[in-house]
């Protein structure tokens, strides 16, 4: 293809949106909006756990208010964490390799018991 043509993005999405459908709730990058608090390390290892202990069945879907078990999808989380831990050794403060030494922990132990329960139930 050659390197002359290009493409242009529109975002149509506010002219053709559905009336019953809510605006997306996009907060300013400075937490004007009082609701936001800025994304460090640490909150974003948090929020990967939490997406975990969702997935282990520990915290209810905010969908569906009720606890889910998706065991592949938080031995996937669990990865994408130690994988975060491995890659980013050297270039953490002593707090962060603490929370993901603690995260990593208490998920693989949670994990581990929702796949003994889970054997013991007789689920897939």
């Amino acid at each position: 293809m050659p390197d002359d043509q290009g493409f242009t993005v529109r975002d149509r999405r506010s002219a053709g949106q559905d009336q019953n459908e809510a605006p997306l709730n996009t907060p300013s990058a400075d937490g004007e909006d009082g609701n936001t608090q800025p994304v460090d390390f640490s909150s974003f290892i948090v929020s990967l756990a939490a997406s975990a202990q969702m997935a282990l069945g520990n915290v209810p879907h905010p969908e569906t208010n009720r606890p889910e078990k998706n065991l592949a999808a938080a031995q996937q989380m669990i990865d994408i964490i130690a994988l975060m831990k491995d890659k980013t050794r050297g270039n953490l403060t002593a707090e962060e390799d603490a929370l993901l030494d603690q995260v990593l922990f208490n998920l693989r132990m949670h994990y581990v018991r929702a796949a003994e329960e889970e054997k013991k139930s007789g689920g897939s």
